[in-house]
């Protein structure tokens, strides 16, 4: 049926798109924002009374700041990094996701000042900035001679390391199509990714394995330690919308409305 190639090329490019999501800043998206670029964190591991405003303020943000020009979206993370890397700058603050999804806040029409928060979870993917920081992939803007021995090795992603993110790529993939969405990629899932990811790439077996739960408030000092650590944390937060981004969500659009045409027509 023609409905059936036009979907499978649609997702064809919404994966591609997916993928291209390398160059995004979100390999520090929580410690030290300016006020206009608030991320609006937000734990989603357990229930919040004051959730619903959080929606709400997140969403006047949001529109605020689309007022303005400026393009912003909001996101689900899935495991939480921080700590610094070591760079050919230097050391580099991370406090980033290990992998996120895109996601919308929704104003009931009936009901204003009522959000609903929705994940996107066909949008999911791995933080490749966070990646390519990790794995020495940052190219630097301009090189001389002085400074070519301090920069740290460029290995490429490729082989068994390229493996390694494959696989996980498709265990996100998986576990993001759990029949019960509030058990979507919860602790128990995420702690073995990191795991594995840490036992397989030597750039990633500094990371710490934390088994207690993320506490905001100590942002700053899991930062500053330096030395990375892990939660098995989901959480909420609002950062730069890059271009991919962009067409990755109006492709998933895309590829729902189709699919509700093909069911509607059969």
């Amino acid at each position: 049926m023609p409905g059936v190639s036009v979907i499978s090329y649609l997702r064809y490019l919404h994966d591609v798109n997916r993928k291209l999501l390398q160059r995004g800043g979100l390999e520090n998206v929580l410690y030290r924002k300016a006020a206009s670029q608030n991320p609006f964190y937000h734990q989603f591991d357990q229930p919040d009374p004051a959730r619903p405003a959080h929606w709400l303020s997140a969403l006047r943000h949001l529109q605020n700041s689309e007022a303005r020009g400026v393009a912003l979206r909001p996101l689900l993370g899935f495991g939480l990094v921080l700590g610094q890397v070591e760079t050919w700058k230097g050391w580099k603050r991370v406090a980033a996701p290990f992998a996120f999804c895109n996601s919308r806040l929704i104003e009931d029409e009936d009901r204003p000042n009522s959000v609903q928060f929705e994940p996107l979870w066909d949008t999911i993917t791995l933080n490749y900035d966070l990646l390519t920081l990790f794995l020495g992939q940052e190219e630097p803007d301009e090189l001389d001679d002085s400074d070519s021995t301090s920069l740290l090795p460029k290995q490429g992603v490729g082989g068994q390391v390229l493996a390694v993110f494959t696989q996980i790529e498709q265990d996100l993939e998986r576990l993001a199509c759990d029949l019960n969405p509030d058990a979507r990629l919860i602790g128990p899932e995420l702690a073995p990714m990191i795991n594995y990811v840490r036992n397989s790439v030597a750039e990633f077996r500094s990371v710490r394995v934390s088994n207690a739960p993320y506490e905001q408030r100590r942002l700053a000092e899991f930062v500053e330690s330096r030395s990375p650590v892990f939660f098995a944390h989901r959480f909420f937060f609002i950062a730069p919308a890059a271009g991919e981004l962009t067409t990755m969500t109006a492709l998933a659009e895309l590829i729902r409305q189709s699919e509700r045409k093909n069911q509607n027509a059969l």
